[in-house]
């Protein structure tokens, strides 16, 4: 086993400082604004897409200023950073004819088109699936929406939020006997936007065997409840889960509890193995003998769960967190400290293995980010750049990849049907940054001058 890890350690470490990725040479025109859209190209773009980022001149994304209590990092949001690393950011106003001539242009040349506005929106704007796939048959068409493009509630919107309560992931959070809530953060996004993502490669696939291009139509609430099982229990036992806390109701015991020096450890013991080894860790080798708890369908009755974890509890209580993770390491027990954002950013085992990274970028400098939580040993991907002001790449993509000259962008931009940044924090440059002798922004059409 040594030799083993010996190698696993050399393979992926060697393939660290690679540039490309597994998707290179596949081109995503993104079209969709917030975090639902945005991440499905995101995991794209980790992997070596080529991914267009189109923004409405002067205001951008709506979440280039969106931020946790109006905190920015380096003048800019810091979930918009998060959301959007290596993209190419162009903005055309849709709402005038030459501006949706350019989507179609740029559609032409692409693979993959995302969009994540409520049903049927974009296609009344006339940049849907039905008027790219005749510029481009083979084209992967992905609309991510609330409820899908057609059904009784195919018009409704939907965030996060919504998405979590409309899937009953809401009412099986929280404690028993106490109000529900939505979980943390914007699950209600992440996860149906991986599933995005998988369902465009699984299109991309079907296309190279057959040649033919696809439309998915993605609904947020569906994948939500698709990794809920609590309805398929319900369906077979007539009873609810409801909610159970901290508690995983497939292991006992299980929970998260307070140790003697107030930190917190979180505990799941699958089988009986395990729980024979915390008991004698406990000194209480008698419960593995307890007709309760001596076999793991005894200890998974609800009664019994509750039993079984004030003691645990209690035990903990006595405990520091050190000496709790030392003795499941020796003795061979599930449990782990509960960690905060900060211990997660500087864990020594994430950075080792690059789940977290600086990242050294030309307009923000240093900054820690998340990288894939994919690895591959040949083609591993990297953050290239992070985010850039509204409009930054205009010149850039019109000029390399639909070969305009500087006469007909500077029409353009008179026209106003491509713009740049309104004079807002998270939508222009960071004062420090000098744009005007940017080589990217000024992009005078040679080659190899790209980011």
């Amino acid at each position: 086993m040594l030799e083993y890890f010996s190698f696993t350690n050399k393979l992926f470490k060697s393939s660290a400082d690679a540039n490309q990725g597994v998707f290179k040479g596949i081109r995503v025109l993104d079209l969709s604004h917030v975090i639902y859209g945005p991440m499905v190209s995101k995991f794209l773009a980790l992997q070596g897409a080529e991914v267009i980022k189109v923004e409405q001149p002067e205001d951008g994304d709506v979440w280039r200023t969106g931020t946790y209590w109006d905190r920015y990092w380096k003048y800019s949001s810091p979930y918009f950073q998060y959301f959007n690393t290596n993209k190419y950011f162009i903005a055309i106003d849709l709402r005038k004819p030459k501006g949706k001539e350019l989507i179609f242009k740029l559609a032409e040349k692409s693979d993959v088109v995302i969009e994540n506005f409520r049903a049927g929106l974009v296609e009344a704007w006339g940049i849907g699936y039905t008027q790219i796939s005749k510029v481009n048959p083979k084209i992967i068409y992905i609309s991510c929406s609330g409820y899908g493009q057609w059904g009784p509630l195919r018009f409704f919107p939907s965030w996060d939020l919504i998405a979590q309560s409309m899937a009953g992931v809401a009412m099986a959070t929280g404690f028993p006997g106490r109000a529900t809530y939505k979980l943390q953060d914007y699950y209600g996004d992440f996860l149906p936007a991986l599933f995005g993502a998988v369902a465009v490669l699984a299109a991309l696939y079907y296309r190279e065997k057959t040649g033919e291009g696809q439309y998915i139509d993605l609904a947020q609430a569906e994948v939500l409840m698709r990794i809920m099982h609590e309805w398929t229990y319900i369906s077979v036992t007539g009873k609810e889960i409801g909610c159970t806390g901290n508690v995983d109701p497939t292991m006992s015991p299980s929970g998260i509890f307070k140790t003697a020096d107030g930190r917190f450890i979180a505990l799941a013991i699958a089988n009986d193995e395990q729980f024979l080894a915390l008991t004698k860790v406990m000194g209480k080798t008698e419960l593995a003998k307890d007709k309760r708890f001596r076999e793991t369908l005894e200890r998974l009755k609800p009664e019994n769960i509750e039993e079984i974890n004030k003691i645990v509890e209690e035990w903990v209580k006595s405990k520091t967190e050190k000496e709790i993770i030392e003795l499941a390491k020796k003795h061979g027990f599930p449990a782990s400290r509960v960690m905060d954002d900060w211990q997660i950013v500087n864990d020594e085992w994430r950075r080792e293995r690059g789940s977290v990274v600086e990242v050294k970028d030309e307009m923000y400098g240093e900054g820690t980010f998340p990288l894939s939580p994919v690895v591959f040993h040949k083609t591993p991907g990297k953050i290239k750049w992070l985010t850039r002001p509204v409009g930054y790449h205009n010149r850039y993509i019109l000029k390399k990849l639909l070969g305009l000259s500087k006469k007909e962008i500077e029409e353009l931009e008179k026209e106003g049907v491509i713009g740049y940044w309104d004079n807002r924090v998270g939508l222009r440059p960071p004062p420090y940054y000098d744009i005007e002798k940017d080589p990217i922004f000024n992009y005078n059409g040679e080659e190899g001058a790209g980011n």
